[in-house]
């Protein structure tokens, strides 16, 4: 059984699980791209402050350094003392981590960290912009990879690239880059990011459990609704059992009625009357002959009509005499389709219950079948395998018919109906097909019941 609550759970769960780590993801992004656009903007500002600060002592000190080029010794680069007293107060800007400048040819001919003086940076392609005169800024963000550097610098830094020059006019010496420390705006941003998920993750969790509830509502309201209708369907098959059997009990009356009262009345007619023929003259006889055919027709006619209301020998002999019986009359009414019977189960393995029910699905099946009038031979097998008792009937059609006219599936639902109703109240299943002849194929079967061949 499907299980409504549980799948709806757990989907909708796993649903707004992802879409909270969706919206986390898209969020920091978006907050991401606006701290790194402020930051870089705020440090382009600040890193042309700083230059107009410095930038005579800066010139000078770049033109005496302009020889140095490749790696050269620390040692050998000698930047004066005045600039770097205003270098120094500079780095008293707490937002300041560090400063470098870099000659023409790309060696760092001063930095903050004495470690990077005398590198070689003229690959570094934030360098070469500047050189050319652009400015260049770039913020690695936590986790990420320096680009410019090609190695993972301290967290959360704004690189700043600006040309050095002595006056707009005035060709550029070197290069000063400036880093500055936006840790704060990262951590405010990360704060942020955080009540946000949780804020968020609250009004999911709180929507999960609203729906939940709605979903519970409606399966209670589902479930009661699947309760009255499995009580109204068995109530409806109730009653269709006891009409059917009320029905068959109302043939069985009318059939023996007609079979032992009024077709023995008409014998007992026909036996006065051909005795009181031989007591009368000729010519009175006569008249009393004509009689007499009428009668046998009449008590002919009564008989006919009782067996087929319910045969007496399917209540005398049981189910495989009174289908021999049937296949019999069947065959008479319509010489040109030969009723082929293959029955291989014995009288005592059949439910009595269910004698009657095959009886009548055999009957109207037959009779359905032979209605078209395209067909030579229906054929009926009754076989037992295992626990399950199966009743099949198929027709086949003759060769200048070919296949049976097309019929939808509600066509041969309602021209069959009878037969599955019988079938289904009596415990069985039912089920028809197009053969592999292009006739009809039908299908019954019950399971076996325990004590049933005692």
């Amino acid at each position: 059984m499907f299980k409504l609550l549980r799948f709806y759970s757990v989907a909708s769960f796993i649903s707004i699980a992802v879409a909270a780590l969706l919206l986390a993801l898209f969020y920091r992004q978006v907050t991401v791209s606006g701290v790194v656009e402020l930051a870089e903007k705020s440090n382009i500002t600040l890193a042309q402050t700083a230059l107009s600060s410095v930038r005579h002592g800066l010139v000078a000190y770049l033109a005496s350094a302009a020889d140095a080029g490749g790696e050269t010794p620390a040692a050998e680069l000698h930047p004066p003392r005045r600039l770097m007293g205003e270098i120094s107060a500079l780095m008293r800007d707490a937002a300041i981590a560090r400063i470098k400048v870099y000659n023409r040819k790309g060696t760092v001919v001063f930095s903050t960290r004495m470690s990077q003086i005398g590198k070689d940076q003229s690959r570094n392609p934030a360098f070469a912009a500047a050189l050319n005169g652009r400015i260049t800024s770039k913020l690695v963000y936590r986790d990420t990879f320096n680009t410019f550097d090609a190695v993972t610098e301290e967290d959360n830094l704004v690189q700043t690239y600006l040309p050095v020059q002595a006056g707009p006019a005035e060709p550029i010496e070197g290069v000063f880059e400036i880093y500055t420390d936006v840790n704060h705006l990262v951590v405010d941003n990360e704060r942020s990011l955080f009540v946000i998920i949780l804020g968020a993750g609250a009004i999911l969790l709180a929507l999960y459990g609203i729906l939940v509830l709605l979903v519970r509502y409606a399966r209670g309201i589902i479930d009661e609704q699947q309760q009255t209708i499995r009580e109204r369907t068995a109530i409806l098959e109730v009653l269709s059992a006891q009409l059917l059997k009320s029905e068959e009990m109302e043939k069985k009356k009318m059939a023996f009625e007609l079979h032992e009262g009024l077709a023995q009345t008409l014998a007992a007619i026909k036996v006065l009357v051909e005795n009181a023929r031989q007591r009368l003259r000729a010519d009175d006889a006569k008249s009393l002959e004509a009689i007499v055919p009428a009668l046998q027709d009449t008590i002919r006619e009564v008989r006919t009509m009782a067996t087929e209301l319910r045969p007496s020998s399917l209540d005398d002999l049981g189910l495989l005499p009174a289908l021999k019986e049937f296949s019999g009359r069947f065959e008479e009414l319509h010489p040109d389709i030969r009723l082929e019977q293959d029955v291989a189960m014995e009288e005592r393995a059949i439910p009595p219950p269910l004698k009657v029910v095959l009886y009548r699905i055999v009957e109207s099946a037959v009779k359905a079948l032979a209605q078209p009038g395209n067909i030579d031979r229906i054929r009926l097998s009754l076989r037992q395998a295992g626990q399950r008792m199966t009743l099949e009937i198929d027709d086949l059609p003759t060769a200048s018919a070919g296949a049976a006219p097309g019929a939808d599936d509600g066509g041969l639902q309602m021209r069959f109906a009878d037969m599955q109703e019988r079938a289904i109240l009596s415990g069985g299943v039912f089920s028809m097909e197009r053969n592999g002849w292009g006739g009809i194929t039908l299908r019954a079967a019950w399971a076996a019941r325990p004590g049933q061949n005692r």
